[in-house]
């Protein structure tokens, strides 16, 4: 009875087990090994890792690769695999440091938390590649410009791709040249680039080396000073003119030298020779001139067209360059003027007459009244000066003690006088001193006098406090501070 129970939950088991699920790690496994692209890796390059899953589970799972390196971890994209499918997972790792490592890579689920498979690896990842750039030398051409030789050196590692830029350096500007691709190996790689024209104002190229997808440890620069115009060029005569003094219709033939001392060569030009009037006299051609060399070139005149003296001015144009130099040149046969034709200008004559006439007239009046005033200032000037002569010559009369003869002195004078009569002499003081002496003794002959009721009494003169004994008064006493002596009394 208990076995007829039972039998209906076995069989409802058996049909349940289908659509129950069973781990998903036991039906999702790699179909291979871990895969490491774009190798050999140097530092700051990227390492690809790359695994491929097989799902043989009946529904769909959705995994990712997980990367490990020296504690650095990178996970790569969710990807969904449907069942019966193998799918690639992939992750992207930064290499930071050379050396040797251990790779631990694990496939998880899609909530990062079920591990489904891991397994180990190694990648070797060599130092940081080096890029440099130099410039060799550049050449220039007048038709085409300049054209350069550079070099690029990649250290010893991987092929690498870069792009080269080349520019010209103005005054106001940077402007790019060309520009190329190129793939690189190790090693030392030489390129000559024509870069064209420069532009005006262009004082240096500039080379730069740039990086496709990859990091160098250097940045790969190089450049060159450069002339962008014809400079330093010089016309000079060598001889000539020949005949020395030409006459009308004559053929003239001077000899030039052409020189560049420039770093640049020249293009053709022409030359030109104008007389003192302007008149074309010859035009010729003038072939290029390489840098540092000089052409000696003739010119002639087929047909001199003056007959005195005239400046032949030579010049030597060249695209927007002017080269020029003179040379005087007399002819021997000078036009003589007809006598004949010689007349007077009576009316320009009779006018400057009288133009000359009212100008002297003008400076006469003007030199009669500076004369007036120069005599005014002179007779003011002369008052003046015998008035303060007046002054400085004042003198007063002073006796001489040793005869009856007065002497004149100046005024305010003290010092040793010599009578003329006795040939005596005595000093003379001034007048005011004296007097001031004499008030100061006629106050010192003066009696003072001063009271109290007390033994204390007051100098008349200084109003020095001193002591007089009241029982002594009437007393003489003298101050301590004026030394004045004074009569001292009793109230």
């Amino acid at each position: 009875m208990r076995t007829k129970r039972a039998l209906p939950f076995v069989v409802l088991i058996v049909l349940l087990m289908p659509i129950i699920p069973i781990n998903s790690a036991d039906s999702v496994s790699p179909s291979g090994d871990l895969i490491l692209r774009n190798g050999p890796w140097h530092v700051g390059d990227e390492i690809e890792f790359s695994i491929l899953v097989h799902n043989s589970d009946s529904d769909s799972i959705t995994t990712f690769l997980n990367i490990e390196i020296n504690g650095e971890v990178s996970n790569g994209s969710s990807i969904i695999i449907d069942s019966g499918n193998s799918m690639e997972l992939i992750s992207s790792f930064v290499a930071q440091d050379s050396g040797v490592f251990e790779v631990n890579w694990t496939v998880f689920d899609a909530n990062g938390t079920t591990e489904i498979f891991s397994g180990t690896s190694e990648v070797i990842i060599s130092e940081q590649q080096s890029l440099f750039a130099e410039i060799y030398s550049l050449s220039y051409d007048y038709d085409d410009g300049y054209s350069i030789n550079w070099g690029a050196n990649l250290s010893e590692g991987k092929s690498r791709l870069i792009s080269s830029k080349i520019y010209f350096v103005t005054t106001e500007e940077i402007i790019l040249a060309t520009e190329m691709e190129m793939s690189l190996e190790s090693g030392l790689r030489t390129s000559n680039t024509d870069i064209g024209i420069a532009p005006k104002g262009t004082y240096k190229v500039e080379l730069i080396l740039q990086p496709i997808e990859w990091n160098p440890l250097n940045f790969a620069f190089d450049e060159e000073n450069i002339e962008s115009e014809i400079s330093d060029l010089s016309l000079e005569i060598v001889s000539g003119p020949s005949p020395q003094f030409p006459t009308l219709g004559d053929t003239v033939i001077i000899d030039l030298r052409f020189r560049n001392n420039g770093p640049l060569d020249t293009g053709s030009g022409k030359l030109i020779a104008v007389d003192g009037q302007k008149r074309l006299l010859a035009e010729i051609n003038v072939p290029a001139i390489n840098s540092n060399s000089d052409k000696q070139i003739e010119l002639k005149i087929n047909e001199w067209m003056s007959n005195s003296l005239t400046t032949l001015e030579i010049i030597w144009i060249m695209d927007e360059y002017v080269t020029k130099t003179n040379l005087e040149v007399v002819s021997s046969n000078t036009e003589v003027n007809d006598d004949s034709n010689f007349s007077i200008n009576w009316m320009g004559l009779i006018l400057g007459i009288v133009i000359a006439l009212l100008i002297i007239f003008s400076v006469r009046i003007i030199s009669v009244k500076n004369q007036t005033e120069n005599t005014e200032t002179k007779t003011y000037s002369d008052r003046n000066k015998k008035v303060e002569e007046k002054v400085e010559t004042e003198k007063i009369t002073v006796d001489c003690p040793s005869c009856p003869k007065q002497l004149q002195v100046p005024v305010g004078y003290s010092g040793q006088v010599k009578c003329p009569s006795c040939l005596a002499q005595f000093s003379a003081k001034d007048k005011s001193e004296i007097d001031s002496k004499n008030k100061n003794l006629d106050l010192e002959d003066e009696e003072l006098f001063a009271s109290s009721d007390t033994d204390i009494v007051e100098c008349p003169k200084c109003d020095q406090v001193l002591r007089v004994p009241y029982e002594k008064r009437p007393a003489k006493a003298r101050c301590p501070a004026c030394k004045c002596i004074f009569n001292a009394i009793a109230d």
